[in-house]
């Protein structure tokens, strides 16, 4: 599983960019499964879940060439229509095969998905959805049985802003005969992105970034040469890096609009940010500010996705802050190994009260999840002594070798097998 042994006590100075979005890449990799040719991808970042969905896209029959972070991705040949159940449970966004497939063959037969026990996140709205637009769908020994000929464009109501949901039926209208439209659609970047690669290929899409997303739907879609953009969580994570540690950093390659919360919130704790087009300069207070309240929520709400790294700073504030977490019921498994490097947090149902402390103190801790384990590496930095964070694996699944971008800036940390 790996783990990372970080030294504390060493301020992250310097400049780095902001690597490919994990979240960008991920839908746009199943919907290359929609066109027929050769897809060209730049800034494709080296992470754990890309090779994973690669793999995937290898089972189902594509050519696929890596040349640095470019993926030359060609899917003529493609026949299979499914993919090994032991991958699709690895990985939260393999569910968005489901829509690519049925897209292209109009049947598949997935599996439910996996990927970081944050909480419940079922896929009725996805399956409520693709019923509604005709598909046919049966389980057999926990396997779903897709059947989807009769697909056709239809007005969609999402309960609730789902990100994944909102990407799948997106992927699935793109080839289905007729106009679909999805009301209370989620608004993230990488939505706006997806229709973006997708509009490239010869979809007609409209809308994204709305709540309101509007599809007309084609009978077929070409390859196209598209550079995705960079990951606004670690953009984030990176910031607070150099909050917590009391540094000075400059992000390049980074929309600061697209975290523009995280440097509201970064704001308040008394850090310096100056933004200019692609980047984004932070300098850390000497002294860490509270910040009374901070909801989560779907996008442009703060992003549950940097709610852990952000407790790490508050931890050592000077007073004390509250995080309501409105969309994962399970995202705070950090608190318990936050407290034991001695940070004094109380939580009552979905709400956590950080009251700060001077110092935390180096511990064997455990990331249980992609985020929690970022934020225990940052709680590292900033900790006396020496701290283990374990489960390596969890932090690889969205940072690229994320131990020797925080070296480049001058932090003691190492990964051991």
């Amino acid at each position: 599983m790996g783990r990372y042994r970080i030294e504390g006590g060493y301020p992250l100075r310097g400049k780095v960019a902001v690597r490919g979005s994990k979240n960008g890449i991920l839908p746009i990799l199943a919907g290359v499964m929609l066109t027929e040719g050769e897809t060209i991808l730049h800034n494709c970042p080296a992470i754990a879940d890309v090779q994973l969905t690669l793999k995937m896209l290898e089972q189902l029959g594509c050519v696929i060439k890596k040349q640095n972070r470019t993926l030359i991705i060609n899917t003529k040949d493609c026949k299979n229509m499914d993919i090994d159940s032991k991958s699709v449970q690895k990985m939260r966004s393999s569910i968005l095969f489901m829509g690519a497939l049925l897209g292209r063959f109009h049947k598949t037969n997935i599996g439910y998905p996996g990927g970081c026990e944050i909480g419940m996140r079922p896929i009725d709205l996805h399956l409520k959805a693709f019923r509604k637009m005709g598909v046919v769908i049966e389980e057999e020994k926990g396997i779903l049985c897709c059947d989807g000929k009769k697909c056709m464009g239809v007005k969609i109501n999402l309960d609730f802003p789902s990100v994944g949901a909102t990407e799948n039926c997106m992927i699935l209208a793109a080839k289905s005969k007729g106009y679909t439209t999805i009301y209370n659609a989620a608004c993230e970047p990488e939505i706006v992105e997806l229709q973006t690669f997708l509009n490239q290929c010869g979809a007609n899409i409209k809308g994204a970034g709305t709540d309101c997303i509007s599809i007309q739907g084609v009978k077929t879609l070409h390859g196209t040469e598209y550079t995705v953009s960079s990951d606004r969580i670690e953009a984030g994570t990176f910031l607070c890096g150099a909050a917590i540690t009391k540094g000075e950093i400059e992000l390049e390659n980074v929309c600061a609009d697209t975290i523009r919360q995280v440097l509201l919130r970064l704001g308040e704790t008394g850090c310096l940010i100056k933004e200019q087009k692609n980047s984004i300069y932070l300098k850390a207070p000497k002294k860490i500010k509270p910040v009374s309240r901070i909801h989560t929520g779907p996008y442009p709400d703060f992003p549950t996705d940097m709610q852990p790294q952000f407790m790490s700073i508050l931890t050592l504030a000077e007073g004390t802050s509250i995080i309501s977490e409105t969309v994962f019921e399970a995202r705070f498994k950090h608190i318990s190994e936050l407290c034991r490097m001695g940070a004094d947090i109380a939580v009552e149902g979905q709400t956590a009260v950080i009251k700060g402390v001077k110092s935390l103190k180096g511990a064997y801790v455990s990331g249980r999840d992609l985020r929690c384990g970022a934020a225990l590496i940052l709680a590292g930095l900033a900790a006396e002594g020496e701290t283990v964070v374990e489960n390596a694996c969890y932090v690889e699944r969205g940072y690229e070798q994320i131990e020797k971008v925080l070296t480049s800036l001058g932090a003691k940390i190492f990964l051991e097998s």
